[in-house]
């Protein structure tokens, strides 16, 4: 059977800027998920969970990515997704924090820069991985972390709808 195309790509107007705002987290069994078309239509939260937010610096080097990965000779696709982010701060509560995320599994909803929320680890959930937490050397040096959260997903991010990621830190 193939795979019908059903549509091209047209360069349109440059709006897009890079970047992102927010890291919403919740844990991946808390949550049900509803989506049509690549587009999240529905969150459902367990009772008195909600998402968490992290803001992001400014001006940071925070990243998302989801990238196809195929194989011709096994007939497989799948898309590797990682999400990068500093938390420039080092003390006993982010500690505490970043110990709970590094023990489960989670889905994660960024804001990026262009006001869009996407959705990672859709299916199999995102797991912290190589992450770093340093004092730096020099005065001006970060001393804080930088978390990679991995997924290997059988489909591309979701996009989430305004509705939908204004609501993500309400308890269900």
């Amino acid at each position: 059977m193939a795979c019908a195309i059903v549509s091209g790509y047209t360069i349109d107007c440059r709006e897009s800027v890079g970047g992102i705002d927010a890291v919403f987290f919740a844990e991946f069994g808390n949550v049900t998920i509803l989506d049509a078309s690549g587009v999240v239509t529905g969150i459902t939260k367990l009772a008195g969970k909600k998402f968490f937010k992290f803001e992001i610096p400014t001006k940071s080097s925070a990243v998302a990515s989801s990238n196809p990965t195929g194989s011709i000779e096994n007939g497989s696709l799948f898309f590797e997704q990682t999400l990068d982010f500093p938390i420039n701060k080092r003390d006993a509560t982010t500690r505490n924090i970043i110990t709970t995320l590094s023990k489960n599994k989670v889905i994660a909803i960024t804001l990026d820069k262009d006001g869009t929320y996407r959705m990672y680890g859709k299916q199999f959930g995102m797991y912290l991985g190589g992450s770093t937490g340093t004092s730096g050397a020099a005065a001006g040096d970060a001393q804080g972390y930088v978390l990679k959260f991995e997924a290997t997903e059988k489909e591309d991010f979701f996009e989430v709808t305004n509705a939908i990621g204004i609501a993500l830190t309400t308890a269900g």
